[in-house]
């Protein structure tokens, strides 16, 4: 069935999406083989923060939050702007995989290869991307400030893909300015073209000082190809696991090598 998650910011919000898990019941979705989607979680950015930012199609491709500038003792001005303008239908939900412990890597491949051939024949909504990958680079930007810039790779069973930014910047204390952030989307694209501009945004990074950089992956079995990341788990924003790197060098070999193995998976 599909997942329960009660982290959700609004009332709205669990309306909404209350109403979204009514239309498909995952314990009837029969897909051969042995990888089973068991059903969809509210999709967040992994970012660092106090209150989620979620995966969303934001109007015109492009959304800012600065409202934490209006912020202030006996104010709400901020926060109301921020829940104005952010709706849950554009929400892009991520999916759930029933990754059995007693199956090897290459049993988990085979069937999450078989459970992509039968995508389409199923009752599986169109709007869930059946893999996400995430970059996440974490460092100071100026003065100690802190700065996360991140990239989520979406890809769906049909060979199209889309890439959303987020831009997430720690603001001056002294000034009692709070974090900001910027976030843009893509249009769907063909997933040869996704992976291929996904592949260059290691290299495209501005400097930072301090830096460390993540991977993220659903569904997270793909993770084991990650050998030269520090695996841990961790319940940031519902990717289940993070894939560490202190090195530019050993993520991009990672990088390349998850890409490659994902864009098999669409070619064989």
């Amino acid at each position: 069935m599909m997942s329960t998650q009660a982290d959700v910011t609004t009332p709205q919000f669990q309306l909404i999406w209350g109403h979204l898990r009514n239309l498909i019941d995952f314990e009837k979705v029969v897909v051969p083989g042995s990888i089973r989607l068991v059903g969809t979680i509210c999709g967040e950015f992994p970012v660092d923060a106090y209150t989620p930012i979620f995966l969303e199609i934001a109007k015109e491709h492009r959304r800012e939050d600065l409202s934490g500038r209006f912020n202030c003792p006996g104010s709400t001005a901020g926060q109301v702007l921020y829940d104005n303008y952010w709706h849950p239908i554009r929400t892009i939900p991520l999916p759930l995989f029933n990754d059995e412990p007693d199956l090897t890597i290459q049993e988990l491949r085979e069937g999450y290869s078989q459970l992509l051939k039968e995508w389409h024949n199923s009752r599986i909504p169109e709007n869930l991307p059946c893999a996400a990958v995430s970059l996440k680079f974490h460092g100071n930007y100026c003065e100690e400030r802190e700065a996360q810039k991140i990239t989520v790779l979406l890809i769906y069973p049909n060979c199209t893909a889309r890439l959303l930014y987020l831009d997430f910047f720690e603001g001056a204390l002294e000034d009692c300015i709070s974090p900001e952030w910027y976030l843009s989307v893509s249009m769907l694209k063909s997933i040869y073209t996704a992976i291929e501009e996904f592949r260059e945004i290691p290299a495209n990074q501005f400097d930072l000082q301090h830096t460390w950089s993540s991977i993220f992956i659903k569904p997270n079995f793909l993770g084991d190809i990650l050998i030269r990341g520090k695996r841990i788990e961790t319940s940031l924003r519902k990717w289940g696991f993070e894939w560490k790197y202190g090195s530019y060098y050993d993520l991009s070999l990672d990088l390349r090598n998850l890409l490659d193995e994902l864009q098999d998976f669409f070619t064989k």
